[in-house]
């Protein structure tokens, strides 16, 4: 797989196209704004720790131009696909495979083929991605990853451990620590359970998630935000066994932002439907009862309505 692109330039997207770069591939980057002009100006660089890397890339904002590629990495917001669609269908061959990296319950999941996505780019195309890797954007151009323990599950909608997964595998995994699962709504649910609970608390009370776990009130809500998505989950299959308590502990450590943090701090939209009220709907579809998530996400909702960064 020789042309790679990366459609979205943020955090992931940056952090992606920069470990890319370094381990010798030549990625294109379809960004826009000042991301664009910080790429065109002065390169793509890449923090982890007390190191910094300046990484090439081909970066642009007319997809088009790039031509059909042998792989795309898409890390738009859920809620930009929509209208981000017609620029990613135009990196597309016959043979291109698109890897959606976005958190909460992708467009793919059920498998529907009237979807406007399955219609605009093909579920045949595409490779679902959870993402563990904790990143930041320090800059329009600057990227931080502040763990070196990231991973990246990489899974097919009809959860096969297909030749062109395989093939996936083999060509980033020199870049990026990638691991092939045939149970790759397993690992969405596994992040999902932790988002729901980490983007809620930390977002209405702007704090990392390490201070809100030393509060017992907050650490207490926090817990049943986590069993109530992963009652959820088990409604629909995928059966998470470690109770939300046990948890914490890998949580607990560190002052990253939780990604929805961000956002808000950035003045930028925030996901809540594919990360929040989806849950919700999923919730009250298969008649399970989730009252922390009911009480607590009409106030966030309000919270980025206040801040123009919601409009629903």
């Amino acid at each position: 797989m020789k042309r790679i692109a990366v459609f979205g330039a943020g955090a992931v997207g940056g952090v992606i196209a920069a470990q890319l770069s370094r381990a010798g591939k030549a990625v294109s980057v379809v960004a826009r704004g000042t991301y664009l002009d910080a790429m065109r100006s002065q390169g793509l660089r890449l923090r982890i720790a007390a190191e910094e890397w300046l990484c090439p890339v081909t970066a642009t904002d007319d997809a088009a131009a790039l031509g059909p590629q042998d792989l795309v990495i898409c890390t738009v917001k859920a809620h930009s696909l929509p209208a981000a669609a017609p620029a990613l269908a135009s990196l597309l061959g016959p043979e291109t495979s698109v890897i959606f990296a976005q958190n909460g319950i992708p467009w793919w999941y059920f498998r529907d083929e009237e979807h406007q996505l399955a219609r605009q780019i093909g579920i045949q195309r595409t490779i679902g991605c959870v993402i563990r890797a904790p990143c930041s954007v320090v800059a329009p151009g600057v990227v931080q990853l502040d763990s070196g323990h990231s991973r990246y599950y990489l899974g097919e909608p009809d959860n096969s451990l297909s030749p062109r997964l395989q093939q996936i595998i083999s060509a980033l995994e020199p870049a990026l620590p990638v691991i092939a699962t045939t149970r790759i709504r397993d690992e969405i649910w596994q992040k999902l359970r932790i988002n729901v609970a980490s983007s809620l608390l930390t977002t209405l009370t702007h704090s990392f998630t390490h201070d809100v776990l030393q509060r017992a009130p907050l650490r207490e809500l926090f817990i049943q935000l986590l069993d109530e998505t992963r009652a959820v989950a088990g409604g629909y299959g995928v059966l998470l066994t470690e109770p939300g308590e046990s948890l914490l502990a890998g949580l607990s450590g560190g002052q990253h932002a939780p990604s929805m943090l961000q956002d808000l701090l950035a003045g930028r939209p925030l996901e809540l439907d594919a990360q929040l009220l989806t849950v919700q709907a999923l919730a009250r579809q298969a008649n399970i009862a989730t009252p922390v998530l009911d009480i607590l996400l009409p106030l966030l909702q309000q919270r980025a309505r206040a801040t123009a960064q919601y409009h629903v």
